[in-house]
């Protein structure tokens, strides 16, 4: 084999009411049409997502891996910054197994970061800057060559101890996008539990089919229109100024209609149920309008059965455009948009002001004309939004959306400083001070933890709320779990309180049972996931460098049941 790739979540992730949970459980999606292009052109490649190993068998072998695979080399992909300590300590434990096996790594944090990471972490010997179909077809050639690596496009990597950087002057152009198939599942190990698996997050302790009854029973997987964007968004580690800098890409490059078709088939065809279209990387209304009603034209030609939730960033759809998304999706769909914030002046200086409140309420008439669900998308922490007075304004104009319009359910999260981002580069001018600015800062901050990362803003504001005082107004005001508003904190705790003491079995119970009863659409008949046994809740979550070997219980099937190693009750 030439590559095994492998997908590292964020397995100690915490909450109170949810107590531990891996996160980062979809891999970017441009990993599987990275392993197509490589088949493609004749080099043999596995996706092995360890989220899934530990699900499935209840352990993670990565010596076991290897060794079955007999790959060249393994690729992990360090996309989003919450993966930085998983992913570095999974290089870590190759490295104690297999000294002389190259890592390579390649996304939007580790394209931010090569060169410290290449510095200072000596488990990574390669990182693959921006795009990687060419870069890294040329790295997996030379190296089986003349390993003349300043030959490599994109490629950093080290030579006598110094961190060589080639320039960046690979980016795909729509040939090659359109040319992938970013969902043939078969390149990926386990692909029935993966399907069953993929979800936002997945809360150790709770079976498959609470997670299918709390999820509505939607199997889903995002689908990519394309690469780039056109918005200017002062927080996004994705935007335009972003990805320039990333990957020199200055222009949005849109897969063509018919190779998205194909992906929302093998979406189906896999068993999934529910697609997300989440890049809307349009810059122009018209452009965007022709380009979907023509891929919901050619959904309802080849007959795709999927429900979907699409996203709409710069432009409010209009009505035939929601006409023809239900005739595409079906009724169960839902159109999101992202506000951000109430407030116009605060969305202008943020980037992000793309129409007016008036105009958001005059398409949501429509919308409940025709019947089509809308998710309105909102954030706490952005720079300029004010104090709890602007937020509690912003509170009651959700609710008056929400009392207005039956089929409007509002989302508030809190910004959490990403690298690259124009709130990370220029937090002088924003008067902000970042708490993270280095790799090591992140992979410091992402280790496992009794703190909830999702409360965390990453820097201070001058003259807004800090962090603490912004999570506490948070979730009195904003969380939707369990829509109590003030008394919000009170049920965090109880939960909380429910999981020391193991009460949590008697809701997994509760779910089941209602699924059983038709609630819920599909009972799978997995056992819970089983806890930690006896360790210390202060105690760092399991993660994929502690490789020790558990039993694994067997049951009256052929698949295994997750052993006794879950994070701490």
């Amino acid at each position: 084999m030439d590559i095994l790739f492998l997908h590292v979540p964020k397995f100690g992730a915490y909450s109170k009411p949810t107590n531990w949970f891996s996160f980062v459980n979809y891999p970017p999606v441009g990993l599987l049409g990275l392993a197509d292009y490589l088949r493609k052109n004749g080099f043999q490649s596995r996706i092995i997502h360890l989220g899934v190993e530990r699900y499935k068998y209840g352990k993670i072998d990565l010596a076991g891996m290897i060794a079955e695979a007999q790959p060249a080399m393994v690729g992990l992909n360090l996309h989003w910054h919450f993966q930085s300590f998983d992913v570095i300590e999974t290089a870590r434990s190759i490295k104690r197994s297999y000294p002389s096996l190259p890592v390579v790594v390649g996304g939007f944090t580790a394209s931010l970061f090569a060169e410290e990471i290449l510095r200072d972490f000596p488990c990574v010997d390669f990182v693959i800057r921006g795009e990687a179909e060419i870069p890294l077809r040329e790295l997996i050639s030379i190296y089986r060559s003349s390993r003349e690596y300043s030959r490599v496009s994109n490629l950093a990597y080290r030579e006598n101890g110094a961190v060589k950087m080639n320039p960046l002057t690979y980016v795909a152009d729509q040939e090659m996008l359109s040319s992938l198939c970013y969902t043939d599942f078969t390149l990926l190990k386990d692909t029935p539990a993966f399907v069953n698996f993929s979800r936002y997050v997945r809360i150790y302790g709770l079976s498959d089919d609470t997670h299918a009854f709390l999820g509505r029973n939607r199997k889903m997987y995002p689908v990519v229109a394309g690469r780039g964007c056109a918005n200017h968004c002062l927080f996004c580690g994705g935007s335009s100024k972003a990805q320039k800098t990333i990957s020199r890409r200055t222009e949005v490059t849109c897969r063509s209609e018919e190779s998205i078709l194909s992906s929302l088939q093998d979406l189906e065809r896999f068993g999934f149920n529910h697609a997300l279209l989440s890049h809307d990387p349009f810059g122009d209304a018209a452009v965007a309008e022709e380009f979907y009603r023509t891929l919901f034209a050619g959904v309802r030609r080849r007959g795709i059965a999927l429900s979907c939730e699409l996203e709409r960033w710069r432009f409010l759809p209009t009505r035939q455009f929601v006409r023809d998304f239900l005739a595409a999706f079906g009724q169960d769909s839902v159109l999101a948009l992202s506000l951000w914030n109430s407030d116009e002046n605060v969305r202008r200086k943020n980037g992000v002001y793309w129409y007016s409140n008036e105009q958001l309420e005059t398409c949501l008439d429509m919308m409940n004309e025709e019947g089509v669900g809308c998710c309105l998308y909102f954030a706490c922490g952005l720079p300029f939004e004010g104090g709890k007075r602007e937020l509690s304004a912003m509170a009651r104009y959700q609710r008056q959306l929400k009392r207005r319009y039956k089929r409007v359910e509002c989302r508030t999260f809190i910004i959490e400083l990403e690298p690259g981002s124009r709130l990370s580069e220029n937090h002088r001018a924003l008067a902000v001070v970042p708490h993270r600015s280095s790799f090591a800062d992140y992979y410091a901050h992402h280790q496992p933890s009794l703190q909830n990362h999702c409360l965390q803003l990453g820097y201070t504001r001058c003259h807004d709320l800090n962090e603490k005082e912004l999570g506490s107004f948070y979730c009195r005001n904003f969380c939707d779990r369990f829509k109590a508003r003030r008394l919000a904190p009170l049920f965090c705790a109880a939960m909380a309180a429910m999981w020391k003491l193991g009460a949590m079995k008697g809701f997994d119970r509760l779910c089941r049972a209602l699924g059983a009863l038709g609630i819920g659409k599909e009972i799978t008949g997995r056992e819970p996931e089983v806890p930690y046994g006896g360790r210390s809740a202060h105690r760092p979550v399991w993660t994929t460098h502690e490789q020790g070997e558990c039993s694994v219980a067997k049951g009256e099937s052929d698949e295994f049941l997750p052993c006794d190693h879950r994070p701490p009750m």
